[in-house]
């Protein structure tokens, strides 16, 4: 039977960037948008659920564009063993949680673009088969030419305390053949073991552009992971498949091959270690219409970070978010969030508290007031939460605005988030594909957030 729901009275920000409309109605028929218009000129079917939201705003659900369901950032430190020792047999229930986390905050949609492949995508796809509830996963799985959370690349230090064997499962888990290995293979071995890679059904492919080598080198240096002809076999793969083409970048040079190479997401896109980017890559990036990952945060955590001395302030760089924000580029909601653990936050101290921009649940509330503080209009940010992620993966014609034919994806909130982007905290109800979320049961079955 059709199921139709009705949402009445509203106030609509539809995602678009057009100027918001009260008095709307919003038609839901199984679980896809069938009409949008003013209330009362809308034509209500007799068995519809008809749902009042006078005094209410809605918009589209929200969208990450880069989010690591386990978490990246804790992979990075020592917690990194704990964190992995715990959970390494549940780690798909890790990322069910994580994307629940999400999903109780208004994202209905997460892009993962780091983590192990296996449980990432069998993740995935219990969530799209309505086995759990959670935001709606696309995955990435590894970063090619990344080895993994045990490797160089992240916490090199734990193959010095833990079993051998305990370190090469974990990170056979992320590597899955396309780790940092394949910096030494010839081109046509490369594009034999991509092509395996993507045989497994991942939704995008994420690159090493840069390398991921902080917390082995430092921050004060950047390397070229391949070479162009490498990245140009690579890229050849992923456009046979139809797939969107991510970089990881850390430096000018990384950015600007990637530009060249028109991969169609620049994740960590404003990220080149305090240098300026250059005009000729801004205009490229325009010219070749390529997404802007922005990882920003709030003035204050940027204080918190200054005054601390934290090494990764050299990540956060204003500078570049204005340039690319006065060029006009296409900049979307990008985190690098994850679902971090209480006991890492804790040995944070006072960076792992107030308005921390990687840690799942706030870290997009804090990026949209982060973006906002540097200047970008409160609309514009809602935009970059919504219709830029969904454009940035070529998803637009389904997710990332509120108009017919669509998925009827809703965040409903209390209080106009145009008057303070902080009103979409205040969050009244969630909808993932026309039906509700039980916000309050979330997550069904709390691991890494659960206190011990």
């Amino acid at each position: 039977m059709t199921e139709t729901m009705v949402f009445e009275s509203a106030s609509l920000i539809d995602g678009t960037g057009g100027a918001p409309r009260s008095g709307m109605t919003v038609v839901v028929t199984d679980g896809r948008i069938s009409d949008v218009g003013e209330s009362g000129f809308v034509a209500i079917p007799d068995n519809a659920t008809r749902v009042d939201l006078t005094g209410k705003w809605i918009l589209p659900g929200l969208l990450n564009g880069n989010v690591h369901l386990t978490d990246s950032m804790t992979m990075m430190g020592p917690g990194a063993i704990e964190y992995l020792a715990r959970h390494e047999h549940h780690l798909e229930d890790v990322i069910i949680e994580a994307a629940q986390v999400a999903l109780k905050q208004g994202v209905t949609t997460v892009f993962d673009t780091h983590n192990a492949v296996g449980p990432v995508l069998a993740a995935r796809d219990r969530i799209a088969a309505g086995h759990d509830v959670g935001a709606r996963i696309f995955a990435a799985g590894n970063i090619i030419g990344f080895g993994g959370p045990f490797s160089a690349d992240f916490f090199a230090a734990a193959s010095q305390t833990a079993s051998p064997t305990f370190v090469k499962r974990i990170n056979d888990q992320w590597e899955a053949g396309v780790g940092h290995q394949l910096t030494l293979l010839p081109v046509r071995e490369i594009r034999v073991r991509v092509r395996d890679y993507l045989d497994r059904g991942v939704d995008m492919l994420k690159i090493g552009v840069s390398d991921h080598l902080p917390m082995t080198v430092g921050l004060d240096r950047s390397y070229l992971t391949f070479s162009e002809h490498a990245l140009r076999v690579m890229i050849e793969e992923a456009r046979e498949r139809e797939i969107p083409v991510l970089s990881h970048t850390l430096s000018v040079q990384a950015l600007q091959l990637s530009v060249d190479l028109a991969a169609d997401v620049l994740i960590h896109a404003t990220v080149t270690m305090r240098q300026p980017i250059d005009h000729a890559t801004i205009d490229a990036i325009l010219a070749k219409d390529l997404a802007c990952g922005v990882q920003t945060v709030t003035d204050k955590y940027r204080s918190m970070l200054d005054a601390t001395q934290a090494p990764l302030a050299v990540l956060v760089d204003a500078a570049n978010e204005h340039l690319l924000m006065q060029a006009g580029a296409n900049i979307f909601l990008s985190t690098d969030a994850g679902c971090t653990p209480s006991d890492v936050l804790d040995d944070l101290g006072v960076v792992g508290t107030d308005e921390r921009p990687w840690t799942l649940g706030s870290d997009h509330f804090d990026w949209v007031r982060g973006i906002t503080e540097k200047g970008m209009a409160p609309m514009t940010a809602i935009v970059s939460a919504t219709a830029n992620v969904a454009r940035a993966y070529n998803m637009f014609d389904e997710l990332g605005s509120i108009e017919p034919g669509k998925v009827a994806d809703l965040l409903v909130l209390n209080a106009d988030p145009l008057d303070s982007i902080d009103n979409l905290r205040d969050i009244h109800s969630v909808y993932k594909a026309g039906a509700e979320v039980d916000r309050g049961s979330l997550p069904t079955r709390p691991l890494v957030t659960a206190r011990s």
